[in-house]
C-alpha cells in the first residue's frame, strides 16, 4: 500500500512540476519525448495535446519499443490515448516484439480499454507479434475469459497458431485453465 501511495505522490509531483515547468521546458529543449512518454504513463491528456501541440513526436519509442500509445493504453488511460490519435499517434504501432497497444491491453484485462482498441483503431485484432501470438492467444494464456469473449466477438481467430504451433487453447491448456479451455471449445463450436 505504502509503495501505491508513494507512486501516486511522484506521479502528482510530476504532473505539478510538468506543468510549472512545461514553458521553460520548450524554450529550453530539454528531452520533452520523455515527458511526452511519463504523461502517457500517467494518463495526462492535457500535458499530452501540449507536448504534442508543441510539436513532440507522437510515435517515439523508449528503449524497448513502447510508444507513448503503448503504454497508454497499456494503462486504461483512454483520455491520453485519444490525445495521442489526435496528434498523430500510430495505433498500429509494435514494440521491440511487434506486439501492439491491443496484446498488452489484453494481458492486462483492461475490457473497457480493449472495447475503446477495437472500435476506434484500424488494428487488425488477429495480429501477431514477432512469436507469432495473437491478442486472444494472451488472454487466454492468462486466463482472461472476458476478454476472449470480446476479442471473438471483434472477430479474433481461435484457430491461429503462434510459431511453436500453439493455439489460444493449447496455451490455455498448457497453464491448467479447463474454464478458458471450455469457453474457446465453445466460443469456436458458435
Amino acid at each position: 500500500m505504502k509503495t501505491l501511495q508513494t507512486l501516486r505522490f511522484r506521479v502528482r509531483c510530476l504532473y505539478v512540476i510538468t506543468l510549472l515547468i512545461l514553458p521553460s521546458l520548450l524554450q529550453a529543449g530539454d528531452d520533452l519525448e520523455a515527458t511526452l512518454l511519463d504523461a502517457a504513463r500517467g494518463g495526462d491528456a492535457t500535458v499530452i495535446s501540449q507536448l504534442l501541440d508543441a510539436g513532440v513526436d507522437a510515435n517515439v519509442q523508449t528503449a524497448s519499443g513502447y510508444t507513448p500509445f503503448i503504454l497508454a493504453t497499456y494503462h486504461a488511460h483512454t483520455a491520453a490515448a485519444t490525445a495521442l490519435l489526435a496528434g498523430g499517434a500510430n495505433p498500429c504501432a509494435t514494440d521491440e516484439r511487434g506486439s501492439n497497444a491491443l496484446m498488452g491491453v489484453a494481458f492486462r484485462g483492461h475490457e473497457a480499454m480493449a472495447e475503446w482498441l477495437l472500435e476506434q483503431t484500424p488494428c487488425s485484432v488477429n495480429h501477431r507479434n514477432l512469436n507469432g501470438q495473437t491478442a486472444l492467444m494472451i488472454a487466454a494464456l492468462f486466463g482472461r475469459e472476458a476478454m476472449i469473449e470480446q476479442l471473438v466477438a471483434h472477430g479474433a481467430d481461435p484457430a491461429l497458431a503462434d510459431a511453436s504451433g500453439n493455439t489460444a487453447s493449447s496455451l490455455a491448456q498448457a497453464q491448467g485453465l479447463t474454464r478458458v479451455v471450455n469457453k474457446l471449445r465453445f466460443l469456436i463450436s458458435g
